[in-house]
């Protein structure tokens, strides 16, 4: 089985620069990604590391970004709960739902 790539690329100068990146299967969640949001990661990745390069940012924080972003991408990769989203979404635009506050009050919070 090959491994897994990423096409990278960046627009410098008016040259757009392109490269293929072969990424560890570890990593080959980010295929599930819709492209805004893997402009998104790539944007919080960057940021982060350069938090964790200046020592305002430790590796923890650099795990739990992987695992928040893993999960999101794993999350498009089901229809079912994609479908099921958009449902709740709609419902909640059309007005329907519960409001938080009387959800807390019924399971007694």
């Amino acid at each position: 089985m090959k491994k897994p790539k990423l096409v990278v690329g960046h627009l410098i100068n008016d040259q757009l620069l392109v490269k293929s990146v072969t990424t560890s299967k570890h990593y080959d969640w980010h295929k599930w990604l819709e492209p805004e949001e893997l402009v998104e990661f790539f944007e919080e990745l960057l940021k982060l590391i350069t938090q964790i390069s200046e020592g305002k940012k430790d590796a923890a924080t650099l795990s739990i970004f992987l695992n928040d972003w893993r999960e999101t991408a794993l999350i498009n990769s089901e229809p079912d709960v994609l479908a099921d989203i958009a449902e709740a979404e709609q419902e909640l635009d059309a007005g329907g739902g519960k409001p938080w506050s009387q959800i807390k009050k019924e399971i007694g919070l």
